[in-house]
């Protein structure tokens, strides 16, 4: 029995420690397991929603599956690259460089060791909408992909109105329903009492204000009734919802009254017409009497002036006229304009003549001049050909380094020139140019680019505008259908406009390019300032608004400016 149970001990322990040394083993093998060579990042397909003041997961996953803590992980928004919302390194998360408004809302909650980078956004606000870009980098390889977030904001309650409708006939009547407050684009929904949709001669009109919250209003024509009642629905989903009703008819009073309440009709005009004509008749009293009054003391008075008796108020009369006698200096003081004789006492100053109220017109080509917006109104045309007429309408314009691409280096507002991209992103992912600060949406606007500094010529530069909003991604060309219209310049193929076919374009010397942009006429012109002479004009040039744009070239470090 002893050594029985001596031996199934031994079996035990034996068993124990086969298990703990696979263990031991096990462990340090995947933790110690390298990062890919290469890898993939998997994102949703569509946007991601959720509702204002809630909490939200951008999902991002590493494929194929492994440890990546000891990688770098980003996390920002497509509107501002240089700076993260989160950022991962050195195995914590790091508190900057970060955008302020995102720092205690965001994390990383998807599990690291399996590969998993998905960013938790607490407390959403309208604002933290749009495209994220998530990030992962190691020493041999880096991988993006973009999440849309929509942010939906549940507007107010319908409001609902009935109105004549035009014309009067068919026994119809307008219904209107308008609702505020909602993010994304809601739907609207018109149904009877029956619950049955109406689709019929309906419109809806979406506006949006500065904060990006979006009106919905429709309105159509419903047959008049006391009894079924319609109901607007404006919705983002069967959750976020808001519903109004309305009764079809609109209060009119009675054009006629019955039996008794016809005689109470009458009798009640004809009393309101014997107070009328009693009240007159007192007013008019009243007046006669007063009219009486006033003639019976005329009358007295010149009798009494004929006596050669001079009432107290006469005497009174007589003294103010003598006491108001004013000298000039007292007049002056008083507000009133004194007349002396002599050319000398007559002369102004235009300054004294416009404290006078008067209009002070001087003579001279200084006060003819108009400016460019007053030769424009007065009609005269302006001529694009002739370089003289368009400078006058030059601006300033500064460059705006945070949506400059990471490659291009920014020197107080007007320089740009190439950097060596980092080792961690691939040479043409992405467009290489930087907008400027200002935009311009109306109006006639002139600048200059520089584009040759001495006797060293650039490899490749290009000038022009875009519209706003344009497609960032490297896959979009620029081209005019794309919203970019740009004057370009390669060492190979020389110079020339994005437009298919591309016209020929020749120029001997250019050191400054001239860009006249009239928003009113949607032109874009480029002049060589060193001969003022034009050199292209695009001519449907149709956007809302409009940023000028430039690029110093790829693996060109000569800088391009703006004179």
């Amino acid at each position: 029995m002893f050594t029985t149970f001596g031996n199934r001990g031994t079996m035990h322990l034996g068993l124990c420690l086969r298990v703990l040394i696979l263990v031991a083993l096990t462990v340090p093998i995947r933790a110690a397991q390298p990062a890919q060579e290469t890898f993939t990042l998997t994102v949703p397909n569509g946007p991601t929603s959720t509702l204002s003041g809630s909490s939200v997961s951008l999902l991002c996953q590493v494929s194929p599956l492994f440890n990546v803590e000891p990688l770098e992980v980003r996390w920002y928004h497509s509107s501002n690259i240089h700076s993260p919302a989160l950022l991962y390194k050195d195995h914590k998360i790091q508190e900057t460089p970060v955008v302020p408004r995102y720092r205690g809302r965001v994390s990383l909650t998807g599990g690291m060791e399996r590969g998993n980078v998905s960013l938790t956004l607490e407390r959403v606000t309208l604002e933290d909408r749009g495209e994220y870009v998530c990030q992962v980098s190691s020493e041999q390889w880096y991988e993006k992909a973009s999440v849309f977030l929509t942010v939906n904001v549940t507007g107010r309650e319908p409001v609902l109105s009935v109105a004549e409708a035009r014309g009067g006939g068919g026994g119809q009547v307008n219904v209107t329903c308008s609702s505020e407050g909602w993010s994304p684009q809601p739907k609207l929904t018109w149904r009877n009492k029956d619950g049955a949709e109406i689709r019929n001669e309906q419109e809806v009109l979406n506006t949006s204000d500065p904060q990006g919250l979006v009106s919905v209003s429709s309105w159509l024509l419903y047959a008049c009734s006391y009894s079924d009642w319609l109901a607007c629905t404006v919705s983002l989903s069967e959750e976020a919802k808001r519903e109004g009703r309305i009764l079809p008819h609109i209060y009119t009073a009675p054009t006629a009254v019955p039996g008794v309440y016809k005689e109470a009709l009458i009798v009640t005009l004809i009393l309101s017409l014997v107070i009328i004509c009693a009240l007159c008749s007192v007013i008019l009293c009243k007046r006669r009497g007063s009219m009486w009054s006033s003639s019976q003391k005329s009358r007295n008075r010149s009798d009494q002036a004929e006596l050669g008796q001079r009432p107290a108020e006469t005497e009174h009369l007589i003294k103010g006229a003598e006491n108001t006698v004013q000298t000039p200096t007292e007049q002056r003081a008083a507000g009133k304009d004194v007349h002396l004789k002599g050319s000398e006492n007559t002369v102004q100053t235009p300054t004294e003549q416009r404290a006078a109220g008067k209009d002070v017109h001087l003579e001279g080509a200084e006060n003819t001049v108009q400016t460019p917006t007053e030769q424009r109104a007065a009609g005269e045309e302006l001529n694009l050909n002739d370089w003289h007429h368009v400078k006058i309408f030059k601006v300033n314009i500064l460059l705006d380094e945070k949506n400059a691409h990471p490659a291009i280096r920014i020197n107080k507002g007007k320089r740009a020139h190439y950097v060596k991209e980092k080792d961690t992103e691939k040479p043409s992912r992405t467009h290489l140019h930087v907008f400027s600060e200002e935009r311009f949406s109306s109006g006639q606007h002139y600048w200059e680019v520089k584009v040759k500094d001495g006797t060293t010529e650039k490899l490749s530069w290009y000038v022009g505008v875009a519209r706003e909003n344009v497609d960032k991604r490297p896959a979009v060309p620029l081209t005019p259908q794309n919203g970019f219209w740009i004057l370009s310049y390669d060492k190979e193929q020389g110079f020339h406009v994005n437009t298919d076919p591309q016209p020929p374009i020749t120029v001997a010397k250019l050191t400054i390019v001239g860009v006249f942009l009239d928003c009113d006429r949607h032109t874009l012109s480029f002049y060589n300032v060193d001969t003022k002479s034009l050199l292209y004009t695009f001519t449907d040039v149709k956007t809302s608004n409009y940023f000028p744009l430039l690029s110093p070239g790829r693996c060109d470090k000569i800088p391009i400016k703006i004179n």
